[in-house]
């Protein structure tokens, strides 16, 4: 009896221990990735890496510096396209106010990275915890977005997100 007691507490303590962004495994996953990009590849991932440790980070000032005036978003917490920066900014704000969508961690997977000429989409799974501090729930999630060089900085255009089934 003590033993199973003892597994049980074991298992909820492991259970409850927070997932890294990146765990090594992963780190090397991506490394080995982003070694088979090309240039042009390599330089989008770096602005959806960055975008994404802003988003991670719960700090929508970074987040914001990578999307375009134009930005057309999709997610799932939303049954309406959200159009332009300005109501991209009040919905991701006011999320981040309620807890609804606060980031505990946040993990790209599998990500393919396309570039043609001046427009590139990037595609990745990605898990993450979601919700208040005390009632995070982990998230699997499905991601497009679409990017943009203009005056030789990518920006993202489009961003579109669903649940994983």
């Amino acid at each position: 009896m003590k033993i199973v007691r003892w597994l049980a507490v074991a298992m909820l303590v492991v259970n409850l221990l927070p997932v890294p962004a990146f765990s090594e495994e992963a780190g090397r996953a991506k490394t080995m990735k982003t070694a088979r990009m090309t240039d042009a590849e390599r330089e989008v991932w770096n602005v959806i890496d960055a975008f994404n440790r802003a988003f991670a980070a719960n700090d929508p000032n970074r987040y914001f510096q990578y999307i375009d005036d134009d930005i057309v978003v999709i997610i799932p917490s939303s049954p309406y396209r959200i159009e332009g920066v300005k109501d991209d900014r009040e919905e991701f704000e006011h999320s981040l106010r309620s807890g609804a969508t606060r980031v505990g961690y946040f993990q790209e997977l599998q990500p393919l990275v396309r570039v043609f000429g001046d427009t590139a989409v990037v595609t990745y799974y990605s898990r993450g915890a979601y919700g208040p501090e005390s009632d995070a729930k982990t998230g699997y999630l499905k991601e497009t977005d679409v990017l943009v060089k203009r005056n030789g900085t990518w920006k993202i255009v489009h961003i579109h997100v669903s649940r994983s089934s």
